[in-house]
């Protein structure tokens, strides 16, 4: 493949006159020549590291088919080479002189384009390209359907050229704009084109390529399966992804002396199999294993508390056995690409998933990547601790491992130097690396959240696709992914099998509640379930009668009086109550809070994870105790209770929930459910929440009795979606793959695909206060010193770019627990939000600092909104 690169003097001879950058003092200068040779040296790094050569052969046999050779060398230079015209367009005499400081050829200056280089660099990679194609059909060496798919990949390619400093918008907008007829006015591709046939017939006496005057070929190319259509969708994702990381390596080596030379792979592997195996709990079911083999059918069914095998114990011995049957399974179907794990809630699917991901790396000859997908920044937590417990004494292995999201401090690949950067003053090299690290996930094992990964994934930033092309060859943990809305999931499998396909990506989707997705599409690319007989360990009876399910409150609506009244007549119990609406969560709180006997506590969407933390380490040895809770309270949150109160909404959710009672098994477990407030408020177009569908039902409780999961979604959730997606409308899902992912619409693929729609205006109040960590008394967090020295650093205008992003994120990482999120209900003359019912002492942007914010919170470090403001549901 690096022999296809052209060098630049083979497009322009301007290569050494024109400049690409200029250092930061204007002393330095890199050349344009310079400049693409280093952008081909790091895209051809990535490519390598990343085997991606594999990928561009898969997606030759899967897209292009059957073609000759010559069509073949064609398609491979002009992929290759996006990188090398990506930047010739920086010899517009303009963008030399206002840019570079360079007075070149002046009497050319286009000025209806002004300084301008990626989309004159775009009209220069089409030229080029359509004369390669149009002279290989005149010669014969291709035919005219050969001709017509390069012509319609030189588009593609250069669209992603004139992109390459902007986020994704479509391919037909650039096409517009290319023709004269952009419906936003942006013909600038048309003038682009004129300068250029200028410029070049002015110099060469030559003619530019003629271009397409009508979008037929749109329509044409999307004429295909689903399959290709997103084949070709990631195809043009993946060239922009690898094209933007070359572009910012090479521009960060000469601005700042930076070099990369990682790119987040697993090297290490046999090192990380070997600590995670030789851990007590590794150790006891590989000793199991050997002892035992695997227990039949009547063995397994006679397990009870009691039972021990060897130095295993009662439940331990199920989880054990899921733990090897998975592994086994995973082994005989080892070239599949989409696996399903379904198991009851509280059989030790974390612990599962991270052997089978280092089964599927010890297996594969490329993968070299992991991704563990959670719903909820608390799962994230709570699996880098599980992390943490495993490989916590080997620097080199927790050196691969970040946590990616808004709330987290970006990883410093060196652990030991973590706070270093805070404190100290880092290189301006080392900030680099911070920063490009994080930005192109350059880790070799990530653990964040689905709305991380489908930003990756469908995100129509520049900054959303820095990471797309490290997905190749990966391995990808997906938790609870029917958590989001169900009108999504024909979307998501869709996606995710044809990525699997072509990027080579290995899919584990888990969950105790999964539905059968593979009646939602018409892929029928392999997939595996790691659990042969799913009833063999949902119907045990230490899973399945662990909790008993009451449903006396369901027969009416309930209300704060009467629900505190039954919760009240239990004593000495830990209880677990979780409402649907915050406002409904908070009132309780405050209601009950003022009649209980025992401690009451409250953990909302608000509670910062520092909040939620010290509220678990608070009750953990409490014999009695109220938590009130919002949904946030059914995954990633390590509690285990004696009663449990739950509003109904989604099935999913109420068995998450019940996976928080008596989860040790050493108690006789309770839930009550009740009916307060409307799911359909706010799981809207959720098939689950319709009424027949809800714990309403006497059909679905007993599902839920059963946990007859599957049969749930089949019966009553899948065949509605199923015909949603054949209606004409915005939930048919080839209509959308036709005509949003086949036409490259890049802004329409964001929105269908993004997890949670919302569109509220909001601003932040920050409480100074001082939080003293309970697991740490000596460690207090002082409020007022963070805002200040996040004033400081806006305020810093001398800092190096890198430095001061770095900075930034980790400060507001420390900022989040101080900080509440309400709607914006009025805004001044200038636009500004307007807090009512607040004295606050300083505003930033859309942050109102309040000095004493200790006065709005109760003695459990509860904020007491009523204070301030109406009580409102902001979210959960």
């Amino acid at each position: 493949m690096k022999s296809l690169m052209l060098p630049l003097d083979s497009i322009t001879e301007f290569g050494d006159e024109c400049y690409a950058h200029l250092s930061e003092d204007g002393n330095q200068k890199e050349t344009l020549i310079e400049h693409t040779e280093r952008c081909q040296k790091y895209w051809f790094n990535i490519v390598e590291a990343k085997h991606i050569e594999t990928v561009f052969i898969k997606f030759e046999q899967l897209y292009l088919g059957d073609i000759t050779n010559e069509a073949r060398h064609i398609f491979e230079l002009m992929s290759v080479n996006v990188v090398t015209l990506h930047d010739v367009g920086k010899i517009n005499p303009l963008f030399q002189k206002l840019k570079m400081k360079n007075n070149w050829k002046t009497e050319y200056a286009p000025e209806s384009i002004s300084s301008r280089h990626s989309i004159v660099s775009a009209i220069f990679y089409l030229d080029y390209f359509l004369g390669i194609i149009n002279t290989a059909k005149g010669d014969g060496r291709i035919n005219r359907d050969e001709s017509d798919v390069l012509k319609d990949f030189a588009y593609i390619h250069s669209y992603i050229i004139s992109r390459h400093h902007s986020d994704m918008n479509s391919l037909e907008y650039f096409f517009d704009g290319l023709t004269g007829k952009n419906k936003q006015n942006d013909n600038s591709g048309k003038d682009a084109y004129d300068w250029c046939e200028m410029f070049k017939q002015d110099l060469y006496k030559e003619p530019v390529a003629k271009l397409r005057k009508r979008d037929e070929w749109l329509n044409r190319m999307v004429c295909q399966s689903n399959e290709k259509n997103i084949y070709l969708y990631a195809w043009t994702r993946l060239l922009y992804s690898l094209l933007v990381a070359a572009d910012y390596y090479a521009t960060s080596e000469f601005m700042n002396g930076y070099e990369n030379n990682d790119y987040g792979n697993v090297n290490n592997i046999d090192n990380i199999i070997n600590e995670y195996e030789n851990n007590d709990v590794q150790k006891s079911i590989h000793s199991y294993e050997e002892r035992i083999k695997r227990l039949d059918e009547e063995q397994f069914a006679k397990v009870n508390k009691d039972t021990v095998i060897g130095n295993i114990k009662g439940i331990n011995i199920l989880r054990t056995e899921m733990f090897l049957e998975t592994e086994y399974n995973l082994k005989n179907n080892i070239d599949s690409k989409i696996f399903y794990l379904e198991a009851p809630t509280g059989s030790g699917k974390s612990n599962t998933a991270f052997n089978l991901s280092f089964q599927l790396l010890k297996k594969s000859d490329y993968c070299k990547k992991i991704f563990y997908v959670y719903p909820f920044n608390t799962l994230v937590e709570q699996n880098m601790n599980s992390m943490e417990k495993i490989f916590g004494q080997k620097e080199d292995i927790m050196s691969n491992i970040a946590v990616v999201n808004s709330i987290t401090p970006y990883k410093v690949k060196n652990s030991s130097n973590i706070n270093l950067y805070k404190d100290e003053k880092y290189a301006i090299e080392d900030y680099q690396k911070i920063l490009l690290d994080r930005q192109f996930l350059n880790y070799p094992i990530v653990l964040s959240t689905h709305i991380t990964l489908f930003d990756t994934m469908f995100g129509r930033s520049k900054d959303s696709t820095f990471g797309f092309h490290q997905l190749c060859h990966s391995v990808i943990v997906l938790d609870e992914i029917q958590s989001y809305n169900n009108n999504k999931w024909g979307a998501m499998i869709n996606f995710l099998k044809a990525y699997a396909q072509l990027l080579d990506i290995k899919i584990i989707i888990m969950s105790a509640t999964l539905p059968n997705l593979e009646l939602l599409t018409n892929n029928n690319a392999k997939a595996v379930r790691l659990i042969n007989n799913r009833e063999k360990y949902f119907n045990h009876r230490m899973f399945a009668n662990r909790v008993k399910v009451n449903y006396e409150l369901l027969n009416r609506k309930i209300g704060i009086a009467e629900l505190e009244e039954h919760i009240l007549q239990h004593k000495n119990k830990r209880i677990l109550i979780e409402f649907i609406r915050k406002s409904s969560a908070e009132k309780f709180y405050a209601h009950i809070s003022e009649s209980a006997e025992c401690p009451v506590r409250l953990i909302t969407g608000d509670s910062s994870i520092q909040e939620r933390k010290d509220i678990i380490a608070d009750i953990e040895n409490m014999r009695e105790v109220i938590l009130v809770a919002t949904q946030v309270i059914e995954a990633g949150v390590d509690i285990d209770m004696d009663i449990g109160y739950k509003d109904i909404s989604r099935l999913d959710s109420e068995e998450q929930f019940i996976g928080r009672i008596n989860r040790s098994c050493r108690k006789d477990g309770v839930v009550y459910f009740f009916n307060m407030d409307d799911a359909k408020g706010i799981y809207r177009q959720d098939v689950r929440v319709d009424t027949d569908n809800t714990l309403m039902n006497e059909e679905i409780r007993e599902v839920l009795n059963s946990k007859d999961f599957y049969d749930y979604y089949e019966k009553y959730v899948i065949p509605v979606l199923k015909n949603a997606q054949g209606q004409c409308n915005d939930n048919n899902i080839d209509e959308f793959i036709r005509k949003e992912v086949g036409k490259l619409d890049f802004n329409k693929v964001a929105d269908k695909m993004k997890l949670i729609d919302d569109n509220r205006q909001m601003y932040s109040i920050y409480f100074s206060r001082n939080i003293i960590d309970k697991n740490n008394p000596e460690n207090v967090i002082d409020g007022k010193k963070i805002w200040e020295e996040y004033k400081e650093l806006l305020q810093d205008n001398y800092m190096s770019y890198q430095e001061k992003t770095v900075k930034l994120h980790n400060i507001r990482s420390e900022m989040n627990m101080f900080m509440y999120q309400f709607k914006i209900e009025l805004y001044n003359e200038k636009h500004k939000p307007v807090v009512e019912h607040l004295e606050w002492n300083e505003q930033i942007g859309d942050i109102f600092y309040v000095e004493n914010g200790e006065n709005y919170y109760d003695e459990n470090g509860v904020l007491n909104k009523d204070l301030f403001k109406d009580n409102e549901d902001l979210f959960i």
